[in-house]
C-alpha cells in the first residue's frame, strides 16, 4: 500500500511529463482495438445477415452455363419445394447518344423473386418489381454521374435501347457478386436476352440463388452435398456459414492490420521506456536517499513498475476511445462495398487493448527498471566525483541483465504477435523482422549522429550561431534523440514502404505489356460476328501492329495419360490445372513460340492434336506421345500431345499453355477474342465505330482496366496507410514527450541566453534547428530504409520491376520534418514565455 501510495503521488507530480506518453500508448491500443473490434463486429454482422448478403438460403456460382445433369440436380430440389432464382453476371458496352460508350458490368435477375432476402433499394424509391421490366434498366450512380442520365433517360445496352427506371442505392448481395468492380447495370432476364449479348457460346457468370421450404423442410446440407457434387468446380455456400471469399480476406486484413498497429503500439511502448528512463534519472537522488532509509532494489522497482503499469492503463483506456474512434471509421472507409446499418462496440476487444497495451509497455520498461539495482546510496554524497571505467569483463557481466530484457522483450513480443496472427510462424516473422529493422534503424542513427557532432567539431566553416546551438542541443543529457529517430523512422519506413509498392505495381501493371502488345482487346466476339469482326480489325490503318482474332473454348483437364489430375501434388498457383481454362487451336507455329520437343502439326491435319507449355509439361509430367483427356460442357475428347513448346514472349488474351490444332477444338461453343494496338488517340473513335458496328461486342481499353484495378488498390490502401499513419503519430509524439522531459533544461538554458542578451528570434531559431534536424534524420533514415524494403519485395518477392523514386522521397523527408518541428514545439511553446528572472531565482 505505502508503494503504491509513492508511485500514485510521484506520478501525479509529474503528469505534465508523461502525458505525452499516454497519447503514444493510446495511438497504439486505438489502432489495435479499433482493427480487432471492427473485424469482430463484421464477421459477426456477415453471420447474423448471411442470407440477407447472398439474398437466398444457399448459392451457386460458377461461371458457364449450367450443364444438363446440373440443371436436373436443380430440378429434383425445386420439386421437393425449394425456389430458384437465376442471375446472370456479364461485362459490356452501353452508351447513350452523342457520349462514348462506356464499360459496365451487367447484372440479368428476375425481379419477381430476385432477392429472396433483403431490399433493392431504388431512387427514386419503388418496388424493383414495378419498375424494372424487358425495357427499363436501373443503374449504380457512379454511372449516371458518368453518363449524365436521370430516371427516363434513353440508353443503349447491346442491340437494344432502355430507359433508366431508377438508380440503385443498395442491393443485398453487392458483396457476394461475381462482378463488383466498375460502373453497375440492373436488367431482367428478358431485357437482356432482348440486348443479343447472350448467345451460345458467350461467357458469363451465373449465379444460382435457393430459397428452402419451411415445411417440409428441406435439409441444408444434403441439398449442399448434392449441389456440390452437380457443380464440382462451382462455389457453394449456404446461410449457416459467410462467404469464403469474404471471410479470408476478412482474415487476412485483420492479421496485417493488426500487426501494423501492434508497430504503433510498440513505438508507443519505446516512448513509454524512454519516459520513464529520463524520469529515473531525474530521480537519482530520491532512490539514493530511499536505499539509505533501508529500502530494497525491489521495493523501488516495485513503485517505478506500479507507475509504468498506470501509464500503460492510463493510455490504454484513452486509446479505447480512439478505438471507438477508428471502429467508426472503418464502415465509412468500405461503405462502398458494405451497407453498414451498425457496427457494435465490443467491450471484449477494448479489456484486450487495455492488456495488450500494459504487457508491451512493461516489456519495454524492464532495462530502465532494472538500472535502480546500480544506484548506490553513497552516490549523493558523491556525485560530483568521476567514476573509474571498469573493465570490459565487468561492464559485460553488468550488461547481462540488459540483453537478458532484450531477448524477454523479443519472445513477449513475438508472442503477442503470433497470438494476434493465430500463428506461432507468422510471430517468429513478425518480431525477426522487426528486430532486424530495429537494429538497423538505431545502428543508422548512430552513425547519422555521430557524423553530425563530428562536424560540428571539427567543421572548418564557422556556423551561424542558432544552427550551431540547434546542433549540440541534440545531445543535451535526456533528448534520447536516437529513439526518436528509430520511433519516427520506423513510422515514415511502414507508411511509404507500402505506398511505393502500391504505386510501382500500378505502374507495372500499366506499362506490363511488352513493345507492340494490343492495348483493345474485343471480347464476347461470336462465330455471328466473327467475319464482319476479323473485315473491321483489318481495316484498321493505324494500327501499330498486325490485329489478331482467336478462338476461345472452356476445357477442363480431366486424365494426363490415364492418370487422373487429381492424383498430382498441385500447390499454390498450380492448382489452376484442375479447373476449367479458356483453350485456343492455331494452326502454323506463331513467331515467338520455341519447340523444345516433338513436331508441329500441319493446317491439314485431321488427327486431334496439341502442344503443352514447357513448365505445364513438367508439372504433369507430360511428354509428346502421351494422351490427353479433356471435358467441355458435358463432352470428353481424347488429345494427342504432338510437342512440347515454350513461349519466347508474352501473347496476352489466350492460354498459351496448351495449344490445339483445329480438328482437336472442332464442335465445342466458341467465343473469339479480337487484339489490336493502336495510337492512344485513335482509341475512343475505334470504341465508338465498334460499338455503332457490334452493339453486343464489348471492347475494352487497357487504361480503364487499369483505372479500375487503381481504383480497388486505392480503396484498400487508403485502410493500411489510415492504420499505418498511427506508427508515425506515436513516433512524432515520442519526440515531444522528450522535448518535455527535458523542458526544465531547456528552460534554463533559454533563460541564461536570455541573460546574455539572446532574443526571442535566436531561441525559436536553435529550438527550430534542433527539431528539424531529428525530423530530416528521420525522415532520410526512414525514406532510405522504405526504398530498400520495396525494392526486396518487388523484385524478390512479386517478381516486379523496381526504380527510385524521387518525388515520394523527397516529399516524406519534408513532411517528416515539418511533423518533428511541430511536435517539439507542441511540448516546448510555454519555454519562451518564461522570465530569466523567475528561473534563475529558483537556482
Amino acid at each position: 500500500m505505502i508503494a503504491w501510495k509513492m508511485a500514485w503521488r510521484e506520478a501525479r507530480a509529474s503528469a505534465p511529463k508523461f502525458v505525452f506518453v499516454i497519447f503514444g500508448v493510446a495511438a497504439g491500443v486505438g489502432a489495435l482495438t479499433g482493427v480487432r473490434g471492427f473485424s469482430s463486429a463484421f464477421f459477426e454482422a456477415l453471420k447474423r445477415e448471411a442470407r440477407t448478403l447472398m439474398a437466398a438460403d444457399l448459392t451457386v456460382r460458377q461461371f458457364g452455363d449450367a450443364t444438363k445433369p446440373q440443371t436436373q440436380e436443380m430440378d429434383k430440389w425445386i420439386a421437393k419445394g425449394a425456389r430458384l432464382s437465376h442471375i446472370t453476371e456479364t461485362v459490356s458496352m452501353m452508351a447513350r447518344e452523342g457520349e462514348s460508350p462506356v464499360l459496365v458490368s451487367v447484372k440479368a435477375l428476375d425481379p419477381l423473386t430476385y432477392p429472396w432476402y433483403g431490399k433493392v433499394e431504388l431512387e427514386p424509391a419503388a418496388p424493383l418489381a414495378q419498375v424494372l421490366n424487358k425495357d427499363t434498366i436501373a443503374i449504380s450512380d457512379d454511372l449516371s454521374l458518368r453518363l449524365n442520365l436521370q430516371v427516363g433517360s434513353s440508353v443503349k445496352l447491346g442491340a437494344a435501347e432502355y430507359a433508366v427506371c431508377g438508380v440503385v442505392k443498395m442491393e443485398p448481395d453487392r458483396m457476394t457478386g461475381s462482378l463488383n468492380i466498375g460502373p453497375r447495370v440492373m436488367i431482367t432476364r428478358e431485357g437482356l436476352e432482348r440486348s443479343g449479348l447472350m448467345i451460345y457460346g458467350s461467357r458469363a457468370s451465373q449465379r444460382f440463388l435457393f430459397k428452402l421450404p419451411v415445411a417440409p423442410a428441406i435439409d441444408v446440407q444434403q441439398i449442399r452435398d448434392g449441389l456440390k457434387k452437380a457443380f464440382p468446380e462451382a462455389q457453394v455456400v449456404d446461410y449457416r456459414e459467410t462467404n469464403p471469399a469474404i471471410t479470408r480476406a476478412l482474415d487476412r486484413s485483420t492479421t496485417f492490420l493488426s500487426l501494423v498497429s501492434l508497430i504503433a503500439l510498440i513505438v508507443g511502448a519505446l516512448g513509454v521506456a524512454t519516459a520513464i528512463y529520463a524520469h529515473l534519472q531525474q530521480r537519482l537522488d530520491t532512490i539514493a536517499i530511499l536505499k539509505c532509509l533501508g529500502a530494497r532494489s525491489s521495493q523501488i522497482m516495485g513503485i517505478y513498475t506500479m507507475q509504468t503499469m498506470l501509464l500503460g492503463l492510463t493510455g490504454g483506456l484513452a486509446g479505447v476511445i480512439v478505438g471507438a474512434g477508428v471502429q467508426a471509421l472503418f464502415p465509412i472507409l468500405l461503405a462502398r462495398y458494405f451497407p453498414f446499418q451498425s457496427i457494435p462496440w465490443s467491450p471484449s476487444f477494448a479489456l484486450e487493448g487495455i492488456a495488450v497495451g500494459i504487457l508491451v509497455t512493461l516489456l519495454f520498461t524492464i532495462p530502465p527498471l532494472l538500472a535502480v539495482r546500480d544506484v548506490k546510496p553513497a552516490m549523493i554524497f558523491r556525485r560530483e566525483m568521476p567514476e573509474l571505467r571498469a573493465r570490459w569483463a565487468m561492464r559485460l557481466r553488468k550488461q547481462l541483465p540488459s540483453i537478458l530484457s532484450g531477448a524477454l522483450i523479443l519472445a513477449g513480443l513475438g508472442g503477442i504477435a503470433g497470438w494476434l496472427a493465430e500463428s506461432p510462424q507468422m510471430g517468429a516473422y513478425f518480431i525477426g523482422g522487426l528486430a532486424a529493422a530495429l537494429l538497423l534503424l538505431a545502428a543508422i542513427a548512430w552513425l547519422l549522429l555521430r557524423g553530425l557532432k563530428l562536424f560540428v567539431r571539427w567543421s572548418p566553416l564557422r556556423l551561424p550561431m542558432a544552427l550551431r546551438h540547434g546542433m549540440a542541443n541534440i545531445y543535451r543529457p535526456g533528448n534520447h534523440a536516437p529513439s526518436v529517430l528509430v520511433a519516427l523512422g520506423i513510422g515514415v519506413m511502414f507508411t511509404l514502404t507500402i505506398y511505393l509498392v502500391q504505386t510501382t505495381l500500378l505502374q507495372d501493371v500499366a506499362g506490363a505489356a511488352p513493345k507492340g502488345a494490343p492495348n483493345v482487346f474485343l471480347i464476347n466476339v461470336t462465330d455471328r460476328d466473327r467475319e464482319a469482326v476479323s473485315t473491321f480489325l483489318a481495316q484498321q490503318k493505324d494500327a501499330v501492329v498486325k490485329p489478331r482474332l482467336s478462338s476461345l473454348s472452356p476445357a477442363r483437364l480431366v486424365l494426363v495419360n490415364g492418370t487422373p489430375v487429381e492424383k498430382f501434388v498441385l500447390k499454390g498457383f498450380n492448382r489452376r490445372a484442375r479447373f476449367t481454362r479458356q483453350v485456343t487451336w492455331v494452326d502454323a507455329k506463331p513467331d515467338d513460340l520455341q519447340l523444345r520437343k516433338g513436331a508441329w502439326w500441319t493446317a491439314a491435319d485431321q488427327d486431334k492434336l496439341m502442344s503443352v507449355s514447357e513448365s505445364s509439361a513438367e508439372m504433369l509430367k507430360i511428354e509428346p506421345g502421351m494422351t490427353l483427356r479433356w471435358e467441355s460442357v458435358g463432352r470428353s475428347f481424347d488429345v494427342k500431345v504432338a510437342a512440347i513448346h515454350r513461349v519466347e514472349s508474352v501473347r496476352p488474351g489466350s492460354d498459351d499453355e496448351f495449344l490445339f490444332n483445329r480438328a482437336a477444338l472442332q464442335g465445342l461453343p466458341t467465343q473469339w477474342l479480337g487484339t489490336v494496338r493502336l495510337p492512344p488517340p485513335s482509341i475512343a473513335v475505334f470504341q465508338r465505330e465498334a460499338y455503332r458496328r457490334f452493339p453486343s461486342v464489348t471492347v475494352i481499353n487497357v487504361a480503364e482496366v487499369i483505372n479500375i484495378v487503381q481504383d480497388v488498390v486505392d480503396q484498400v490502401s487508403l485502410v493500411v496507410r489510415f492504420i499505418s499513419a498511427f506508427a508515425i503519430l506515436a513516433g512524432a509524439i515520442i519526440l515531444a514527450s522528450t522535448v518535455a522531459g527535458t523542458r526544465l533544461r531547456r528552460t534554463r538554458e533559454s533563460a541564461v541566453l536570455k541573460t546574455l542578451g539572446a532574443r526571442r528570434r535566436l531561441l525559436i531559431s536553435i529550438f527550430s534547428v534542433e527539431f528539424a534536424i531529428l525530423g530530416l534524420v528521420a525522415g532520410i533514415m526512414g525514406a532510405g530504409l522504405a526504398t530498400t524494403f520495396s525494392r526486396l519485395l518487388l523484385i524478390r518477392f512479386l517478381d516486379a520491376k523496381w526504380s527510385f523514386a524521387w518525388a515520394p522521397n523527397l516529399t516524406t523527408i519534408a513532411l517528416t520534418t515539418l511533423l518533428a518541428v511541430a511536435a517539439g514545439w507542441l511540448a516546448s511553446i510555454r519555454i519562451l514565455s518564461q522570465r530569466p528572472l523567475e528561473v534563475l531565482r529558483d537556482e
